[in-house]
């Protein structure tokens, strides 16, 4: 008898266990289940076994490839709308399969392949529609196959209308003039860069591109108008950011002023672009190597480099840069954007996708249009700084360049600015050549001593300069000798009366002298031959000054003149007369 009750008793005791493992499951008002299967069960088989069922967290079985979640609507008032759309966080799958249930018991299923899905708001999130009941639902059951983040569907909203129309929306065509915005200042970049040679523009060009390709590329526009796999689409998004972030640094680099660079601030900016380079490759290319790692790795990585980049840019502020505000203001909103998603990354645990997240994609759109404004706007102030630096320089070389070609004493030209302009001279007209001395210059210097002689030079060049007649130019091209050249068919007349007034002007002005001071002249008329010959100016030069020394052969005072005329090779003569 007392072995039957023992018998008895362990039948009750192994009985217990199996009822409650073939519990049917109870799901709360509004709750989000999940569990995951074998191939061939089904719905009814998973909910048959309440245990198989998690209503919290995001823990599922990883061996199996397919995976259920439940969203219950029986928390919906009567008049509210039925959800039509799920949409979710993007992610590749081979099969998703909606199951709508009515509360009379029927289901109504859809099924959808990856590509089939309705690209949404943005390259990372889905649409799909739910498939059409009699009645409203009162839970929908969602089936992955062959996808590797069922989490997505347990964080799915189930919405009446979708956040965009189906194909390209309102939000492509904003995002498409965003990346017309992005593009235009790279006309301009290569123009400041043909200008001014310097490598900044270059790299403010591949930001811009950069810009223009993520904008793109989390929009959607990209998975609209190119036939892409998803991988492709992730790398596009995911690398064009980076290269995007190492453009910014590399920019730095180049456009922040020189003098205000010092050594540590070139070596912090290059390592932190040699970095950031590195950890795109590698966080994009070979994801798995950080498992469920990868995010706290990048943002861990990239929020290092931005304490480097802020470092460089308020220290050369403080030390007076122009440039860093432009940079400090237009990366802020782009760096603010990044802490949000490392705050949300770090908070929560690896793989955990029930916790806060935010959604960056508009936001980081917007902030990289400011700081594309903000760079250009900062491109084209340190244009124009450069530019009147140049200009500066310019103007001092000009104005040494003048004092250089100008005669200390009598700021007439000197022999120098002489030999550099007679080509350009002769192309203008001036075929007339005067050479001047003052005659007896140095019995003025021994009589009267130097400071007076000066005065006479001053004067003499005075009387020569003849300001405003623009046919004549005069040099001084050693001692007390002058050089004239003139242009127009009076111009041994207008030389003439510039020899006579260095008289008339040595009696007004210099004081002292008992008697006028004279120059004599030798002036060549070389007008008829300029035109049919090459003019050089040693031969003009050399008949000049014998013309002068002519005169001062003949009593000085006076001008000997002599007039160049064609000249006639024997050879061309006896041609001329056989014919």
């Amino acid at each position: 008898m007392l072995r039957l009750v023992l018998l008895a008793l362990l039948a009750l005791q192994m009985a217990v266990p199996a009822r409650v493992a073939a519990q049917e499951a109870q799901f709360s008002s509004g709750s989000v289940c999940h569990t995951s299967a074998k191939p061939g069960e089904t719905y009814a088989d998973l909910v048959a076994d309440a245990s198989r069922w998690k209503c919290d967290g995001t823990t599922f079985d990883w061996d199996l490839t397919r995976h259920v979640v439940r969203h219950d609507l029986t928390n919906r008032s009567d008049n509210a709308p039925a959800p039509r759309f799920a949409e979710f966080e993007r992610n590749e799958y081979e099969k998703l399969t909606l199951i709508a249930l009515e509360a009379d018991g029927s289901q109504t299923s859809a099924s959808y392949s990856f590509a089939d899905t309705q690209l949404g708001s943005s390259s990372l999130k889905s649409i799909t529609e739910l498939p059409k009941t009699e009645t409203p639902p009162v839970a929908l059951v969602m089936v992955l196959e062959g996808g590797w983040w069922p989490e997505m569907l347990v964080k799915a909203k189930l919405v009446t209308q979708p956040s965009v129309e189906a194909n390209a929306g309102y939000i492509h065509l904003l995002a498409a003039l965003m990346c017309g915005l992005f593009l235009a200042p790279i006309i301009f970049d290569f123009g400041f860069y043909r200008a001014l040679r310097r490598p900044f523009p270059l790299f403010h060009a591949v930001f811009c591109v950069m810009a223009a390709i993520q904008t793109a590329a989390v929009s959607g526009l990209i998975a609209l108008l190119l036939p892409l796999s998803y991988q492709t689409e992730l790398a596009v998004t995911y690398f064009s950011l980076d290269l995007m972030i190492v453009a910014t640094f590399l920019f730095a680099y180049n456009f922040i002023e020189r003098e205000f660079m010092q050594r540590r601030h070139k070596r912090i900016l290059g390592t932190i672009a040699a970095v950031s380079f590195s950890s795109a490759v590698a966080t994009t290319f070979f994801p798995d190597v950080f498992d469920v790692w990868i995010d706290h790795a990048y943002f861990g990585v990239l929020c290092s480099l931005l304490v480097g980049y802020f470092y460089v840019l308020f220290s050369v502020r403080a030390a007076g840069s122009r440039m860093a505000p432009y940079l400090i203001l237009g990366f802020t909103p782009l760096a603010f954007i990044i802490l949000i998603q490392a705050t949300t990354v770090f908070v929560a645990a690896p793989g955990d996708v029930t916790a806060f997240t935010f959604d960056e994609t508009w936001p980081q759109n917007f902030a990289l249009l400011f700081e594309v404004v903000a760079t250009a706007l900062a491109v084209a102030d340190r244009f124009i700084s450069i530019r009147r630096e140049r200009d500066r320089a310019v103007d001092a070389a000009r104005a040494m360049e003048e004092l250089s070609e100008h005669d200390e004493l009598t700021g007439l030209l000197n022999r120098r600015a002489l030999k550099s302009r007679f080509k350009e001279l002769i192309a203008e007209g001036f075929t007339t050549m005067a050479i001047v001395d003052i005659d007896r210059f140095k019995a003025v210097n021994d009589i009267h001593g130097h400071p007076v002689g000066d005065e006479v030079l001053r004067q003499a060049g005075a009387a020569l300069e003849s300001g405003a007649d623009e046919n004549l130019v005069a040099f001084r091209i050693g001692g007390e000798e002058f050089l004239l050249m003139l242009r127009g068919d009076d111009a041994s007349e207008r030389a003439e009366a510039c020899r006579r007034a260095i008289s008339a002007r040595s009696l007004t002005y210099v004081e002292g002298l008992e008697e006028p001071i004279t120059a004599s002249m030798g002036l060549l008329d070389f007008t008829a031959v300029s035109k049919d010959m090459e003019m050089r100016f040693g031969p003009l030069y050399s008949r000049a000054d014998q013309l002068l020394y002519e005169a001062k052969n003949a009593g000085r005072n006076r001008t000997v003149e002599d007039t160049m005329a064609f000249f006639v090779p024997e050879a061309q003569n006896a041609r001329n007369a056989a014919a």
